[in-house]
């Protein structure tokens, strides 16, 4: 069974499946990262909110004006009731921060590649997040490096309705990875993107 990893942020920290990790090669274009809600998903999402919180509003007066079993009895329903809303702003609104912390650090990728370092490191730790199906839907790694630090990153499909990996593709406790961080940045530093690069194990490469 996977350890967990150590609980760090992630934030930027992005594992790329490869088919084969190349001897030369240049650090990646862009850190891959899952795409979140446009606008019009999030005005869409808004206004599905903002229906529910009047319909909210109008069953709760209604719960509190009518004749209930008691008081308890409205109270519980309230607090049902509200509840809805309240979680469909919460997600509204933890979506648009994730886009904006993301786009700051796809920025801050974009810009800095150029000066990208390479280090080489192994996996010493990994997660795995497995679907109703029992594929894989994200993975986590530890990844130690050469020096004694050691870092984490995950992997996530693309797209909410992306492809999902078999659980032998990945990449198990002593894989060798390589580390791609910026040459102002600590290669642990949680505010500076990170991109770890991994093969893929299920990929037979040909000599």
């Amino acid at each position: 069974m996977s350890k967990q990893p150590t609980e760090e942020d992630t934030t930027g920290h992005v594992v790329h499946l490869l088919d084969r990790l190349d001897g030369a090669a240049a650090a990646p274009e862009s850190l891959l990262l899952p795409k979140r809600m446009r606008a019009p998903g999030r005005v869409v999402f808004a206004l599905v909110s903002l229906v529910a919180s009047v319909g909210a509003v109008f069953a709760i007066t209604m719960l509190w004006i009518e004749e209930t079993p008691g008081w308890w009895f409205s109270l519980i329903f309230t607090v049902m009731i509200g509840g809805i809303p309240v979680a469909l702003w919460a997600i509204l609104i933890g979506s648009i921060e994730e886009a904006r912390v993301e786009r700051a650090m796809q920025l801050a990728w974009r810009d800095g590649r150029h000066r990208a370092r390479a280090a080489a490191g192994t996996v010493a730790e990994r997660r795995t997040g497995l679907s109703d199906d029992g594929s894989v839907s994200s993975f986590d790694l530890v990844v130690t490096l050469g020096d004694g630090q050691t870092i984490a990153g995950s992997w996530r499909p693309p797209t909410a309705s992306g492809r999902r990996l078999l659980q032998t593709q990945v990449p198990g406790v002593g894989t060798l990875v390589r580390v791609w961080n910026l040459a102002d940045a600590g290669a642990g530093s949680s505010a500076s993107p990170v991109v770890i690069e991994v093969a893929d194990p299920t990929v037979v490469v040909q000599p």
